[in-house]
């Protein structure tokens, strides 16, 4: 389980592109720090999906996580 998270957002040198570092603090005290080029087209959800599909985070978890990200997006794009 997911108990707390953290993201940076920045874009490449020639701000075509955002960059996404995710750090993911779980309950087995593992860290998981992720990062990914986000392309126009992701949103909160898939991503979070694919996280869970590949087995970074819990299914339970996959809402709260799109819910973060989503806010996060919208803080940096804004």
């Amino acid at each position: 389980q997911v108990v707390q998270m953290q993201c940076n957002m920045e874009l490449n040198e020639d701000k075509t592109q955002w960059h996404l570092t995710l750090l993911l603090i779980l309950e087995d005290k593992l860290h998981r720090q992720l990062s990914y080029d986000l392309l126009p087209t992701d949103n909160s959800k898939d991503l979070a999906t694919e996280l869970v599909h590949y087995g970074f985070i819990h299914e339970d978890d996959c809402e709260k996580l799109a819910n973060f990200l989503e806010n996060a997006f919208h803080k940096y794009r804004t």
